[in-house]
């Protein structure tokens, strides 16, 4: 049986760490899809009644738990926030792997950013059409770029050059991680192309299951028309799918067997790979659109179309790795649309609609 869950959820006002320290009372509410809402008010030496509890863990991280139904919430203020984008919305963004550096889209350009206080080291200018996503490669040496235009384009972070432009996609590209099209950078011929037959591709993510398929290397993709679909690179075989009844925005993997997947309808669905026909649990805190996720460390970060972005974390209390709760929140932007949320290494970035890209430390 698929095991649907739609728990108390808590929020908390986006800037609580500025109202405490000048001393303000700030809101807080508990919500339930389609139940009444619960608020009340916190100071930075406790709540205003009975209906919350909270302990003040650091400077930027505040525990607030919902008496009535003992549901906590760790909320994370940002260590920095920088405006890096002034001219377009920050559609797609990409951290190193050692978080000293990032790139965020700017319409027709790339800014190339340092993680730890958003100066911009460089503006990257070719694509003649809207940048639609971007990625780092390992090296953190080279980022890779694809666009409204059709084409991917690959650049040397350090000089800013662009030895390559891949061309022969038919439609604008969407999204980065190997795409669809498997290219050969070397010699710059596309050496497979998988198609789910289902609609344009919305996102798509490299998985590394080799106890699941004799092939090594896979690659999950989802599409406008609700299906997740999972390939093998070496021979464009599909391995595993799922069918949902909206639009699949953003997908991630989180161990070796479990993938989660968000929808246009505010569904988060964990599938297990080795038999996606059915999911193992759907969760749902709205109707707001999953606008992205990203896995670190068995940790699951969601963002959202109504600026929420939090933790989806498994259940210590279960020996399966099926059950994901809630139990960290980012604050900081006022119910701007999430574009991206990366989390590498102790640290997670979030670009959002006010155009700010917020650094968390986790």
């Amino acid at each position: 049986m698929v095991s649907t869950v739609s728990s108390w959820w808590l929020s908390l006002q986006h800037d609580w760490c500025d109202g405490f320290t000048n001393s303000e009372k700030v809101w807080v509410s508990a919500h339930h899809l389609n139940s009444k809402t619960c608020h009340s008010f916190l100071t930075s030496s406790g709540p205003k009644d009975d209906l919350f509890t909270s302990k003040l863990v650091s400077e930027r991280e505040i525990e607030v738990t919902h008496a009535t139904t003992n549901t906590s919430t760790k909320f994370t203020a940002p260590v920095s926030s920088h405006k890096v984008t002034p001219n377009h919305n920050p559609v797609s963004l990409d951290i190193t792997s050692t978080g000293g550096l990032g790139a965020v889209t700017n319409g027709k350009d790339v800014l190339v950013f340092e993680g730890s206080n958003g100066n911009v080291r460089r503006t990257l200018s070719g694509h003649v059409d809207d940048v639609q996503s971007v990625k780092f490669f390992p090296s953190n040496k080279v980022l890779l770029t694809g666009g409204s235009d059709m084409s991917v384009k690959i650049w040397s972070v350090e000089d800013g050059s662009c030895p390559v432009t891949l061309t022969g996609h038919k439609r604008g590209i969407t999204a980065l991680d190997g795409t669809i099209k498997l290219w050969v950078c070397g010699t710059q011929q596309c050496s497979t192309t998988i198609s789910p037959q289902s609609g344009a591709v919305n996102h798509i993510e490299i998985l590394d299951q080799s106890a699941v398929s004799s092939s090594s290397k896979l690659v999950m993709s989802v599409t406008e028309t609700g299906l997740l679909a999972v390939h093998s690179l070496q021979d464009s075989k599909l391995i595993s799918q799922f069918q949902h009844s909206s639009e699949l925005t953003a997908c991630t993997a989180v161990s070796q067997h479990l993938l989660v997947t968000g929808s246009a309808s505010g569904d988060i669905i964990t599938l297990d790979i080795r038999d996606c026909s059915k999911p193992v649990s759907v969760q749902k805190r709205n109707n707001f659109a999953v606008t992205s996720l990203s896995s670190h460390e068995q940790r699951v970060w969601c963002g959202q179309k109504d600026g929420e972005c939090y933790t989806i974390s498994t259940s210590p209390d279960t020996t399966s790795d099926t059950t994901l709760l809630c139990d960290t929140t980012l604050c900081g932007g006022d119910c701007e649309a999430i574009f991206s949320v990366v989390a590498k290494s102790g640290i997670v970035s979030t670009s959002a609609r006010d155009r700010i890209i917020r650094r968390y430390e986790v």
